[in-house]
């Protein structure tokens, strides 16, 4: 028999079970964290490229216009509008789409580019 107190301890229960649930707590944030992040991230792709489309769209549509409308206006699409003004040499368009703005600027050299394709293939192009 052994001599002095006998105790059981019985805080070993009590303190794995707050650690098994502040691990499960702490791994479920980060699931949500990462799956947060990964569907904004899908989000903002998705968006980018509905706007850098428009801006194909509009540039088609620009060279339909006369010369004294190609420096300043509004197209207004289905999903947003193209806010354009042409600034010295450069085109610059802001495109807004589903409440976040996107910037573009069009060289002159693109947009000469552009304009020669756009007149070579002009049969071909139907409205």
């Amino acid at each position: 028999m052994e001599n002095g107190w006998k105790t059981e301890h019985k805080a070993g229960i009590l303190l794995s079970t707050l650690l098994l649930v502040a691990l499960i707590s702490l791994l479920s944030y980060s699931v949500l964290t990462h799956h947060f992040i990964t569907a904004t991230a899908a989000i903002k792709t998705e968006r980018l490229y509905r706007a850098k489309t428009m801006r194909e769209l509009f540039l088609v549509y620009y060279f339909t216009l006369s010369d004294e409308k190609q420096q300043k206006g509004t197209v207004e699409f289905s999903s947003g509008s193209c806010q354009f003004e042409k600034e010295q040499k450069n085109l610059k368009l802001l495109i807004e789409l589903e409440k976040q703005n996107f910037h573009f600027t069009v060289s002159e050299t693109e947009l000469t580019k552009l304009s020669q394709r756009f007149k070579d293939n002009k049969k071909s192009v139907s409205y």
